[in-house]
């Protein structure tokens, strides 16, 4: 596989600001969420202070699983990346993340976002580390980032990923949302319908 280094990041694709609405408790979010296959994960909403743990995370993956998030290969996630993921308002952009721990340094596992495109729209995107792959963390960060985001009026997701990234379009087939799909030029626009609650999803307050 040829890879090259570029320094775009292409996230989110067309933000837009809307208002203020409801206040959702970011408590609800945060604790132990037990794996597929026993082990245990912390789950909590993406901090401020997170820019170097989620640049060692970047730096810890693949260059398939890189490629697949961001369409090209970065082996350092710009500095001014890192802040723009972890600086988020928590309404209009939000990013929950796993980590091996509950400690204030755990370390990163794996991260989903989404940023509002629309009134009820947001893009969504996730990335988990290599060798957590196959777990279920995708799968239940995108059930509570959903169970978050209806608070805010959003009731579709939708995604871009590439053709190949076999995983990410499993995750979302098999999220317990109705889905569509449209596959055009090696790229997939994955639509999500958020606006009932899927089998899984925690109960927002």
């Amino acid at each position: 596989m040829q890879t090259h280094v570029q320094h775009v990041i292409p996230w989110p694709r067309r933000t837009r600001p809307i208002p203020r609405t409801v206040r959702t408790p970011l408590t609800w979010l945060e604790g132990a969420l037990t794996l597929r296959d026993g082990d245990p994960v912390h789950v909590r909403a993406i901090h401020a202070d997170d820019a170097e743990r989620l640049r060692a995370f970047h730096a810890r993956q693949s260059p398939d699983t890189i490629i697949f998030r961001f369409f090209h290969y970065m082996p350092t996630l710009p500095a001014a990346a890192a802040e723009h993921f972890t600086h988020v308002d928590y309404e209009n952009r939000m990013a929950l993340v796993a980590t091996r721990g509950a400690t204030k340094n755990a370390e990163i596992l794996g991260v989903v976002r989404y940023d509002r495109i629309g009134p009820h729209t947001a893009e969504v995107a996730f990335i988990v580390d290599d060798h957590w792959q196959g777990h279920g963390i995708a799968t239940a960060l995108l059930h509570r980032l959903a169970a978050y985001a209806r608070r805010y009026g959003i009731t579709q997701f939708e995604a871009f990923t590439m053709g190949a990234n076999a995983r990410m379009l499993e995750v979302l087939r098999n999220a317990g949302y109705p889905e569509r799909a449209r596959f055009e030029g090696g790229e997939a626009d994955v639509t999500l319908d958020i606006s009932s609650p899927a089998a899984g999803e925690p109960t927002a307050p």
